[in-house]
């Protein structure tokens, strides 16, 4: 025990435990909660209705339990002729409308187990368990963060901007990235919908009030590889390399415009990367040649519960728990649960992705919305331009908008080959790239449109962009089994996150901007028109 000061009365944790064991299970939801935030970008964002901030939390919630619905009521802005002068001002006043949307809470709870002998056996002894539970509640942080990403991707209405005047996903091309031109373009559209500059604090604590784009880092390049930001670093920046953005890295503001760049990593055996850039990588090769059974995206050969696929297209993706079969609560946009997975999940309704072998080779899929169940995804379509040799009869010359027909890097009935693209007389396939139909274990997989346009997405993230509800603390669990020889430990906690939504039934506060972009040294082809 260290020594202390003679005059001074410390009470230790240790001791603290010796006098009230249960200190420890507040202790620790303490850090639970603090160590979660530390890595959701979005905590930094939150304040009480009023605040300013982008994330309403609302924490007296006592009463509440879980499947709950929060309820939240917004107005509108005043409207009414009024009165001038003399006219008479009764049946003349203004009037506003209401309207209630909620945010539904649930459990969300997880856990690890270990047996004696593995603690007592591995290299970190007895600060394993300590190392797990931080990992877990850094978990937690990402789930929180990961979910609303997802609510504002997919519940968003009459919201979403697109570059270079486009007006769907399917429309997007090479060109239509995210740029500085682009943000400039959009935030006028923003404000249309209401969209109010957040308060941010300057180091003198006075106010400043600007709109915040968050970006994910596969999606930063165009950019801070724009000319135009390029010159407004150099010349509006720091002049010392230690603190000009061009050097540092540091991200400008742009025309008034906050910029923040989330950073993404691919943990070995876990999701990829970040729900606005996903990403996945391929656990068992296969090819077109293939039996149709085994045509299938996957991350872990044996996991079948891990939802590797949940943040690309086709996936029911839920905030709570029989979500999509609940008709006590609607959609935004006034639809049913049931009819605004429907869409989703339609056969009807096609997704596509590029895979990039190991070696750089590529080759492009598509699948349906039945096809992906989280954990993997069955596809339907292989781009392959000699199909009616596949043994697994996906195999097509014509896959989306890209046309391989007369190509020769597909099965030619012995061999899988892999060659440039382009030798067809028809054909659109790049020649700067190698095509193949053969994908092997290691490959990325890259959701994209029927161009080839790679999936991203930013927020414009403006005051009262969406709402989280926090239950209750966050709390410690454990388990013991097989006489105490097995031991596991966890934590259980209870939230719910939903956008704003206007009384006219759009969603508020924030923007999707919808864009292509390529994942740095991961590039594939794309059609640019």
């Amino acid at each position: 025990m260290p020594d202390y000061h003679a005059e001074s009365i410390v009470s230790t944790l240790a001791s603290a435990v010796a006098a009230d064991p249960s200190i420890v299970a507040k202790v620790y939801s303490q850090q639970l909660r603090k160590g979660a935030r530390s890595v959701d970008d979005f905590s930094m964002f939150e304040g009480g209705e009023g605040s300013g901030k982008p994330f309403i939390v609302r924490k007296d919630l006592s009463g509440a339990q879980p499947g709950d619905e929060i309820k939240f009521t917004v107005m509108s802005q005043p409207r009414g002729p009024g009165a001038r002068g003399e006219q008479p001002l009764r049946g003349n006043e203004s009037s506003v409308d209401f309207k209630t949307f909620s945010c539904t809470v649930d459990f969300w709870r997880d856990a690890f187990k270990f047996t004696k002998k593995q603690v007592k056996f591995m290299a970190a002894g007895g600060g394993v368990k300590s190392a797990v539970l931080l990992a877990l509640r850094e978990k937690l942080g990402r789930r929180r963060m990961n979910d609303m990403k997802m609510a504002l991707k997919l519940q968003g209405v009459g919201n979403t901007i697109y570059p270079n005047g486009r007006k769907t996903l399917a429309s997007l091309n090479a060109l239509d990235t995210l740029t500085p031109s682009g943000i400039t373009n959009a935030i006028p559209q923003w404000r249309r919908l209401g969209g109010r500059s957040i308060v941010v604090t300057n180091k003198h604590g006075s106010p400043v009030y600007k709109p915040m784009v968050y970006i994910p880092d596969a999606a930063i390049a165009g950019i801070k590889n724009s000319s135009s930001y390029e010159q407004a670093a150099l010349h509006g920046g720091a002049r010392s390399n230690e603190d000009n953005p061009l050097f540092s890295g540091k991200l400008l503001d742009w025309n008034g415009v906050g910029l923040f760049e989330h950073a993404s990593v691919d943990p070995e055996n876990d999701q990829c990367a970040d729900p606005l850039a996903p990403r996945a990588i391929l656990s068992t090769g296969f090819s077109v040649n293939s039996a149709n059974t085994d045509c299938v995206l996957k991350s872990h050969a044996t996991d079948t519960k891990t939802p590797y696929m949940a943040w690309m297209g086709g996936y029911k993706y839920e905030w709570y728990e029989n979500q999509s079969i609940s008709t006590a609560t609607t959609a935004p946009g006034g639809v049913s649960w049931s009819s605004f997975y429907s869409t989703i999940t339609d056969t009807a309704t096609k997704y596509y992705a590029w895979i990039l072998n190991p070696d750089g080779s590529v080759g492009f899929v598509r699948w349906n919305g039945q096809g992906n169940n989280g954990n993997k995804i069955v596809i339907e379509k292989i781009l392959d331009p000699m199909a009616t040799s596949s043994a697994s009869g996906y195999g097509t010359a014509t896959l989306g908008n890209f046309i391989a027909t007369g190509d020769n890097w597909g099965w030619d009935g012995t061999n899988d080959n892999r060659r440039a693209g382009g030798a067809g007389s028809t054909s659109n396939c790049s020649p700067d790239f190698v095509w193949t139909s053969q994908f092997d274990a290691g490959a990325y997989i890259i959701p994209c449109n029927a161009n080839g346009a790679v999936d991203m997405c930013s927020l414009i993230l403006g005051q009262e962009s969406a709402v989280r509800a926090y239950v209750g603390d966050d709390l410690l669990v454990g388990d013991k089994d097989d006489y105490s020889f097995v031991d596991g430990g966890g934590y259980e906690t209870v939230f719910g996150q939903a956008p704003c939504i206007r009384t006219d039934g759009k969603t508020s506060g924030y923007s999707l901007l919808r864009h292509a972009g390529q994942h740095p040294g991961l590039e594939v082809p794309t059609l640019s028109a």
